[in-house]
């Protein structure tokens, strides 16, 4: 029986660090305060704002689940949609969705299995602290150009 346990918390060791995981994470971990929510959003409306193009931006934290959003005046009724769609794929891929390299059947695999909410429309960051993601960001409203900037305005906003 021990050694049962034993090589299953060995497994999930091993799992862990192949996934990426910090098998040592605990309260002193990077995570994604108010704060730093508020400063991804300030960043990202600051960019919007000069390019002159209102976003919606939507902010999640490592599980996918929304914890930020703002509807710049002007911007578009699906934008927060489009925007969490971004962010969720973003931290799920740990990359940025312009970056991607999935197979057109795979995407289309996953979009079906969480609901349509993985995408690979460009505009979404993972939200990455010392290489570890901590959150993800999406934004929609502008073309593939204007929602990658203002994305990539939040996701620097974080270093």
């Amino acid at each position: 029986m021990m050694r049962n346990i034993l090589s299953l918390f060995f497994c999930a060791i091993v799992v862990a660090a192949a996934l990426g995981v910090p098998v040592n994470a605990g309260a002193d971990a990077p995570r994604l305060t108010t704060e730093l929510i508020q400063q991804v959003l300030n960043a990202a409306v600051a960019k919007a704002n000069a390019i002159k193009v209102p976003m919606g931006i939507s902010i999640v934290d490592q599980g996918g689940n929304l914890v930020g959003f703002i509807k710049m005046e002007g911007t578009f009724v699906h934008t927060n949609y489009t925007s969490f769609s971004k962010a969720y794929t973003a931290v799920s891929v740990r990359r940025a969705t312009h970056q991607m390299r999935i197979p057109p059947q795979i995407m289309a695999e996953i979009a079906s299995t969480t609901g349509g909410k993985f995408t690979s429309l460009p505009g979404g960051f993972p939200l990455l602290v010392d290489g570890q993601v901590i959150g993800g960001i999406g934004v929609g409203g502008g073309n593939a150009e204007e929602d990658v900037a203002v994305a990539g305005a939040g996701a620097t906003a974080v270093k």
